[in-house]
């Protein structure tokens, strides 16, 4: 989340993608770098947040998750 939040202050858009199970840290993050409102790709559950997935999660979860990581890298 840090290194997002540092891109971004070099002017370089990012994407964080940030498991539901650590948003709370992240939000926190965020907050502490004077962000507050920095958005993030949330995924959730039945992705774990271990990363370690078939290659059939995986194709699923980059099918659900490029189009969110494309409109924050164009926004």
């Amino acid at each position: 989340m840090r290194d997002a939040i540092e891109l971004e202050w070099a002017g370089i858009p990012t994407a964080a993608i940030i498991h539901k199970a650590v948003e709370g840290s992240a939000q926190a993050m965020a907050k502490l770098s004077g962000m507050p409102d920095f958005p993030f790709v949330i995924i959730d559950y039945p992705a774990i947040p271990t990363a370690i997935w078939s290659k059939d999660e995986i194709r699923d979860l980059a099918c659900e998750v490029a189009p969110k990581v494309r409109a924050r890298l164009t926004a």
